[in-house]
């Protein structure tokens, strides 16, 4: 398994080999996370030595802990139960699509990832995000969705039907596609210190490994098994997240984002 998951150029033809049963894939999913559980935990007196720097050499808050910070905002605005499902499931399954699913390097698959990540990224841009305010919650949505459906047709009928990349192409695609997903995370962190915003890779070095193996196992057993394991990192992240936030904790964020919100004094 080592010698595969260290030979990035060398995925694509991972699904060209005979596959797995069941039970080889379910197992080397165990050890894959088992194995990048490991490399993430050396890079963790790295992220300590970013955030030391970060906070004694730069003098701005710790942006270590802002990611927990991140993690109760959530809580708060959707409550506990809804970040699981979102966190666990709906987030691996976007996240895989937009990432992985194209390194088959199909037509169809680039079509729908692209048009999937613009989608689900659109919000970000200032326009769209307050374009609920002019014509309404569902008039946007649907705006949205037509316009990534449009996307999706047009990279269809644009692209060729066959696509042939050269080995050295698909593994800069690769390992630009881990990159991305890792860089995405960044956003875990915001707000953001722009002033020092070349030190923010590093405190996403965990999900550039995480990245790394999805990507290993996305070839190796399937697209969807790359789904299998990304819940499954997610969900073990949620939990040690919920034991750092005592559930009396979560539940008085959960109250207090229940609570009717009263007019101020004039």
């Amino acid at each position: 398994m080592l010698s595969e998951l260290l030979k990035i150029s060398e995925y694509p033809d991972l699904a060209l080999k005979p596959r797995l049963s069941f039970k080889e894939k379910l197992a080397l999913v165990f050890k894959t996370y088992a194995f990048i559980f490991i490399v993430i935990l050396f890079t963790a007196p790295v992220i300590i030595l970013a955030d030391y720097i970060a906070t004694h050499v730069f003098h701005y808050g710790s942006i270590r802990n802002q990611n927990n910070t991140t993690f109760q905002h959530l809580i708060k605005k959707i409550g506990y139960l809804t970040a699981i499902v979102y966190i666990c499931l709906i987030g691996p399954v976007l996240e895989e699509t937009i990432f992985r699913l194209p390194l088959s390097f199909k037509r169809a698959h680039i079509a729908l990832s692209v048009s999937v990540a613009i989608l689900l990224f659109s919000s970000a841009i200032p326009f769209i995000k307050h374009l609920h305010q002019s014509i309404g919650l569902g008039w946007a949505l649907s705006a949205r969705v037509g316009f990534s459906a449009l996307v999706f047709w047009l990279i269809f009928i644009i692209l060729p039907k066959q696509i042939n990349f050269s080995s050295a192409a698909k593994k800069r695609l690769i390992i630009i596609s881990i990159c991305l997903f890792g860089l995405m995370h960044v956003s875990n962190y915001s707000p953001l210190h722009w002033a020092i915003i070349w030190i923010y890779p590093i405190y996403v070095l965990p999900q550039l490994c995480m990245g790394w193996a999805l990507s290993y196992i996305r070839f190796k057993n399937g697209f969807i098994w790359g789904i299998a394991l990304h819940c499954l990192i997610n969900s073990v992240a949620m939990g040690l997240g919920f034991s750092q936030n005592k559930p009396d904790k979560i539940h008085q964020i959960e109250k207090q984002a229940l609570k009717p919100k009263t007019q101020s004094n004039r």
